[in-house]
């Protein structure tokens, strides 16, 4: 009972599609798919149309479908970076507090069922099929390396700003990109799918586990004492993450950041 209100809405945008010819199939991902949703999650859906259409015509019915799906209290319809003109995002506000995300594509652009979804309606058979997309597999030595590049640069970066500019801002910003990074490469070494969305997937797909001491990861963003203890704690995970990912990719990802990086954080402590 406690996802009635996204089931209600998959339902209602399920039957209006299955109604209307220019709709070919619906999908659903993220956590709903993955049964790891709860009262709070939004509903990640993607909808493939009839490529043969108007696309004028096509986004006017796409906010006609978002209506089907209850009262909406607002809608934003764009176009995200390096997208095709072909695909549009929209993303919703219902009056009962769900929010769609909704990816409309040509319906022949989605070869199969990518891993993480479930087919809702799948009027051409689309969908029998499971696929992997290039995103969901593991990064290449290249990326994995600049994700544990760029994470050490972003902890070095954290010292910076407290000890040269005693600026918190600058270290905080510094230190979610670290967070963020720590997290790709810890699902790189958790062959988790999907590595690039960092800590999303690692709550969405089995076994739903993140590093121990994420928690310690966070910290009071205009304290620096509490900056620098979420940054050692970010060094922490990272280099434990590096360690995974060399084994997972069979490579090496150590960089002479890692020494710089905590060199330059121990400096910091008890000043």
């Amino acid at each position: 009972m406690r996802l009635a209100p996204q089931a209600r809405l998959i339902e209602r945008l399920a039957q209006s599609i299955a109604l209307t010819a220019e709709w070919r199939w619906l999908e659903v991902s993220c956590s709903l798919a993955t049964g790891t949703a709860d009262e709070l999650s939004d509903v990640d859906a993607g909808v493939g149309y009839d490529s043969s259409l108007d696309p004028a015509a096509t986004w006017a019915a796409a906010l006609e479908l978002v209506q089907a799906g209850g009262a909406v209290a607002d809608v934003l319809a764009h176009q995200l970076p390096g997208w095709p003109q072909t695909m549009r995002r929209f993303a919703v506000e219902y009056a009962d507090g769900v929010q769609l995300d909704l990816v409309l594509m040509p319906a022949e652009q989605r070869p199969c069922l990518p891993v993480g979804a479930i087919a809702v309606v799948d009027k051409d058979g689309t969908l029998q099929a499971p696929w992997r997309p290039v995103v969901a597999d593991p990064p290449s030595i290249e990326q994995a390396r600049e994700w544990a590049l760029l994470g050490w640069w972003a902890l070095s970066d954290v010292a910076k700003y407290l000890a040269e500019r005693r600026c918190t801002k600058r270290s905080n910003a510094s230190l979610r990109r670290g967070n963020r990074l720590s997290a790709c490469t810890y699902a790189t070494g958790a062959q988790i799918p999907f590595p690039s969305f960092g800590l999303v997937s690692l709550l969405d797909f089995p076994p739903h586990s993140v590093p121990d001491p994420l928690a310690a990861t966070y910290c009071t963003p205009d304290s620096a004492a509490n900056l620098l203890e979420a940054s050692l704690a970010t060094a922490d995970v990272l280099e434990q993450a590096v360690g995974s990912a060399c084994a997972a990719l069979g490579c090496l990802l150590d960089t002479p950041w890692t020494e710089s990086a905590r060199r330059r954080l121990a400096a910091l402590i008890g000043t």
